[in-house]
Parts: C-alpha cells; sequence; structure tokens
C-alpha cells in the first residue's frame, strides 16, 4: 500500500486489489496488456520457422498472458471499488458473454465523488 503523500506505483496499479482507479488507468491499463500480447503474438509469427525463437517467444505469450490475467482482475476490482462496488464482482470479466459488457460499463461508469469505502478519490489505496 502506498504511504499518505505518496503516489502509488506501478506495482500497485498492477497488481494490488486495494484502493480506487478512475477510468483513463483502467483503460490505458487494458491498453497496455493488449499491446503487450500482440508484440509478443507478432514475434511468433515472424518465428513459426525457427523452433527455439518461436519455443521462447510461446513462453513469453504464455507468461504475459497469466501476468496480464491477474492484473486485469486487479485493475477491474479498484475500478469496481471507485465506483463504490465490492471486488469480487470483478469475476464477470471472466464470463465470455458479460465480458465485453462489463469493460465498457468499467470504462464509462464515472467514479463516486469523494471518499468512500476504499478509500480516496485518485489518491491510491487507504491506509
Amino acid at each position: 500500500m502506498a504511504e499518505e503523500g505518496r503516489q502509488p506505483s506501478m506495482t500497485w496499479l498492477f497488481f494490488s486489489p486495494s484502493g480506487r482507479i478512475g477510468r483513463l488507468p483502467f483503460f490505458l491499463s487494458w491498453l497496455f496488456w493488449f499491446f503487450v500480447g500482440g508484440v509478443f503474438l507478432m514475434q511468433m509469427l515472424k518465428n513459426e520457422n525457427e523452433d527455439t525463437a518461436l519455443a521462447l517467444w510461446t513462453l513469453a505469450l504464455v507468461v504475459s498472458g497469466v501476468l496480464s490475467t491477474v492484473s486485469i482482475a486487479m485493475l477491474a476490482i479498484k475500478r469496481l471499488h471507485d465506483i463504490g462496488y465490492p471486488g469480487p464482482l470483478a469475476l464477470c470479466l471472466f464470463i465470455p458473454v458479460l465480458s465485453p459488457i462489463v469493460f465498457i460499463a468499467l470504462c464509462l461508469w464515472p467514479g463516486a465523488k469523494g471518499e468512500n469505502d476504499f478509500g480516496g478519490r485518485n489518491n491510491g489505496p487507504r491506509r
């Protein structure tokens, strides 16, 4: 957790379920993971005839997939905290039919004004 008066770290942003984030950091974080996966997939396709390179890029894609799944869950929990809802609702992102609807809702739904049960507005996790 970040201390009072300190900026939250990138580790907190991507891998901690505590605190709140707004719509823009949520969307930009999704774009980051989408870009990372795209780069690894592009490298896999570029090296499809070289066994060693293909194996390494495939491993990188799998690792980034696991990291991005965990990170997206943490981002969704913080975004739900900003709206005022409990974190376990983030599981809706992993239901195929609901996933696009929940993603769009989290990107568009404005956060609660002021402090709520999950922390202050735009200042990271609560102590």
